[in-house]
């Protein structure tokens, strides 16, 4: 709970500085990749959602529904004030987020390394579950076991992440199939230790 809300207290103070950058940027290829997978007028949730740009905002374009949340409350205020069409955000940690919708994809592109590292391992079997078969999940992840504190924006952040041959084996047994994965993906002027695409069977 304490790395819960340093993260919190740390994307509320940045906000400002988030806006600026994420309102002006563009989307990774295998955003766009994964997008492309879905059927149309699909439903997709947002792990880590921010402000909804550029990603929700893409896919409320592409006339899919998207849920966002985020743990962070100046982000969410931000998301809701941009009245992005068919798409609803709402101020929640991932562990305990509760819905009786099913997704055609779930995206958690740069917030699944802000769990604490002793529940890394709730998150794949809840995916799982909120994925209707057929659906995709895209993330990006850290390759070695790690937890640590860092700074962005001059501000203080924790993050977690469990080994890459842990992640998929969890995906492996639950049932998952691997599309690909990316390991030091790089684009333009970003870039991620690992990207990987899974589809529930």
């Amino acid at each position: 709970m304490e790395n819960l809300l340093l993260n919190r207290d740390s994307y509320n103070k940045i906000v400002a500085q988030w806006i600026k950058i994420r309102n002006n940027s563009v989307l990774n290829k295998p955003i766009l990749d994964f997008l492309e997978k879905l059927k149309p007028n699909g439903n997709i949730l947002d792990i880590g959602c921010g402000t909804g740009f550029p990603i929700a905002k893409h896919f409320s374009d592409q006339h899919h529904s998207v849920i966002g949340i985020d743990i962070s409350e100046k982000m969410i205020e931000a998301a809701k004030s941009e009245s992005i069409k068919n798409a609803a955000f709402f101020l929640s940690d991932f562990i305990d987020f509760k819905t009786k919708e099913k997704f055609n994809g779930i995206i958690a592109w740069d917030s699944l390394f802000h769990f604490p590292k002793e529940r890394q391992k709730e998150i794949y079997p809840k995916i799982y579950d909120l994925l209707l078969s057929g659906g995709y999940f895209l993330f990006t992840h850290g390759k070695q076991e790690d937890e640590h504190t860092d700074k962005m924006y001059d501000e203080p952040f924790y993050y977690s992440c469990l080994s890459r041959n842990d992640v998929l084996d969890l995906m492996k047994n639950l049932g998952f199939e691997l599309i690909y994965e990316i390991e030091n993906f790089v684009e333009e002027n970003t870039e991620r230790d690992w990207v990987v695409l899974v589809r529930k069977k």
